[in-house]
């Protein structure tokens, strides 16, 4: 009786030792929450295309955390992402080979599809109007993004846990609008031009990429301080960069020339070339459990 009775307390004793450790500082799984401030803004390969300002944007979502060793975890989770990035277009035209940015929007305020051989008739519909000399452009963007990373993280000292983050992120593309200024428009019917002007909240959304897919690269840097427990507090800054063109590499909505031929009573555009890739600085605070 007495063996049985040692055999049990000394069962009892490593079982909960064991899950003691395992609910501190081994857990082969993490769950938590975290919000992310981020500065973001575009790039483009295109010449015709620059950087104009910084957007300010948030994010937030569930992150989870699986144990690989005593100092890797492979990150992942789901969130959303809010960014906006301005972009400045070439005004040039009075050129030997003039570039300035045009669309038209139909009278419900959507963007009409520039196809070759359009008639003047399709094109030109009361209540239509015409924007010309597109110089500047603010894009938002909603995006539903799942991280895939590895993160190496120290052991613990005085508290804290630093660690470094490499991975990729996968986005799915939600939404799309953006705010020009142009330097003209005509309202057709109407006979009415105008000087310079805003148009906002215009849904670009078709316009992006064919498959709404983004890809890209997050690394950072950050620490966690142990609360109790398994339970921390963590602080990280990150740098995320997309891989994959937010829209189609040839606009199928804008142009910058069109030539009218009244023998075929048709149109026929130079349509804008596309390339925006997202940047943005991540400064994310969370807890994990």
């Amino acid at each position: 009786m007495k063996k049985i009775l040692l055999l049990v307390s000394s069962t009892l004793l490593l079982a909960n030792s064991f899950f003691a450790q395992e609910s501190d500082d081994d857990k082969k799984f993490r769950l938590g929450l975290k919000v992310a401030a981020q500065p973001t803004w575009f790039s483009s390969k295109d010449n015709n295309t620059t950087r104009s300002s910084t957007g300010f944007g948030f994010g937030f979502g569930l992150a989870m955390e699986f144990r690989l060793s005593k100092t890797a975890y492979f990150v992942t989770g789901i969130g959303g992402d809010f960014e906006s990035g301005g972009i400045k277009y070439k005004y040039e035209p009075l050129a030997v080979t003039p570039y300035a940015v045009g669309y038209v929007l139909n009278g419900s305020n959507e963007i009409k599809e520039l196809k070759d051989g359009t008639t003047a008739t399709d094109l030109v519909q009361a209540g239509d109007v015409q924007y010309n000399g597109l110089y500047e452009r603010k894009i938002k963007t909603t995006h539903v993004t799942i991280p895939l990373a590895l993160k190496m993280m120290t052991k613990e000292i005085g508290g804290f846990k630093y660690f470094g983050v490499f991975g990729g992120e996968i986005g799915v593309r939600i939404k799309a609008r953006a705010t020009d200024k142009y330097t003209s428009s005509t309202v057709y019917g109407a006979n009415v031009s105008n000087g310079p002007g805003t148009n906002t909240n215009i849904n670009i959304n078709k316009d992006g990429s064919l498959i709404p897919i983004r890809v890209g690269m997050n690394v950072g840097l950050g620490a966690e301080y142990r609360l109790s427990g398994s339970t921390s507090l963590f602080l990280s800054i990150n740098y995320f960069r997309s891989f994959t063109n937010l829209m189609k590499k040839e606009s199928e909505y804008m142009a910058y020339d069109s030539k009218y031929y009244p023998s075929g009573n048709d149109y026929t555009f130079s349509h804008v070339k596309q390339n925006l890739l997202m940047n943005a600085i991540r400064i994310n605070i969370g807890v994990l459990f």
